[in-house]
């Protein structure tokens, strides 16, 4: 996130306003596909083991999988030898590979299905996947009538600045999918306005550091359901509305605005004990990022932060992104 007008403070607020403090969407048209498993247990925290997939890793319960239609994702069991594993999907191919080890082959249709990754002794992972669409199904810069925009053209050319493969489609019930035990799909969701279903840019890295941020602000004594996020994914075309950088990451999946609202006012909580909400509270959540991003443990969450004060319409947040190199401001 660049430095904004007032205008375009105003325009922030407005927009989180849409999704509201709790994250919930506004009533969207019917699933385009919906393929789940047994409901997803309310617990939250570890799942008693950690999986591989893709470039990312996980012993969270619950953890999000993106895919593109018919793309072929290898799962491992890291810790394999703590007991016998199965892999149980509701759609698309699975092939095991080796004792801990499969190859889901997604289904060619675009959604959301499930994959449970079970151990005999009743311990269980489960995978939100999000099958997308993709981006040459555009038309006009539009996905069924939702504008994208066109992605602006970096001059390093850099893999991190391509257009998003694909999008995935967001609808009232699929935004209650949960990606990780404490963050939900509609989280995500560019706030602009929208008579039918959105879509979504989204990188599996970006909920997975923001659990692992919320793990950190416990551990600094900090403790949270959740969080709000106040600005997640933004369309080329919205970003351009709001004047933001040119080149913000918020465009591309990876990057999230966020605040720990706990007592539900709608604005960061008073986590310095001051009796003051001000930037001091985002400032200690910067903190507690900056010096996580200086371990080894955490280099695969490296990227942006800066915290932000708050104004006449919101209150003070911090903006955490995972582009893959360091950037503070």
């Amino acid at each position: 996130m660049g430095r904004h007008s007032f205008g375009h403070w105003l325009a922030r607020w407005l927009c989180c306003a849409v999704l509201g403090p709790a994250g919930v969407m506004p009533a969207l048209a019917a699933p385009l596909q919906l393929a789940m498993l047994t409901p997803a247990s309310g617990s939250s925290g570890g799942a008693g083991f950690s999986v591989r997939w893709g470039t990312e890793r996980s012993a969270l319960a619950v953890n999000p999988l993106v895919a593109r239609a018919g793309q072929a994702i290898t799962l491992q069991v890291e810790d394999a030898d703590s007991g016998a594993f199965t892999l149980d999907a509701g759609a698309g191919a699975v092939q095991r590979l080796a004792a801990a080890q499969w190859r889901w082959t997604a289904p060619g249709k675009p959604g959301a299905y499930t994959l449970e990754v079970r151990r005999a002794d009743g311990a269980r992972m489960r995978f939100t996947a999000l099958v997308t669409t993709p981006r040459q199904a555009l038309r006009g810069g539009a996905l069924n009538g939702y504008l994208i925009g066109n992605y602006p053209s970096h001059p390093s050319g850099q893999a991190l600045y391509r257009p998003p493969e694909g999008f995935i489609e967001i609808n009232a019930r699929s935004a209650e999918l949960p990606l990780t035990p404490r963050l939900k799909l509609g989280q995500f969701v560019c706030k602009q306005a929208a008579s039918g279903p959105r879509y979504v840019a989204l990188r599996e890295r970006l909920p997975l550091a923001l659990e692992a941020a919320m793990e950190r602000f416990a551990r600094a004594g900090i403790a949270s359901s959740g969080l709000t996020v106040m600005s997640g994914y933004r369309t080329p075309h919205y970003n351009r509305q709001l004047g933001d950088t040119r080149f913000s990451r918020h465009q591309w999946g990876d990057a999230a605005d966020v605040f720990i609202d706990e007592d539900g006012d709608g604005r960061m909580d008073d986590l310095n004990g001051d009796r003051r909400h001000d930037r001091e509270d985002a400032r200690l959540l910067f903190e507690i990022m900056d010096a996580a991003q200086g371990e080894a443990g955490w280099q695969r969450f490296t990227g942006g932060l800066s915290a932000y004060p708050p104004n006449a319409y919101h209150g003070a947040f911090l903006h955490l992104d995972t582009r893959g190199v360091k950037a503070r401001w």
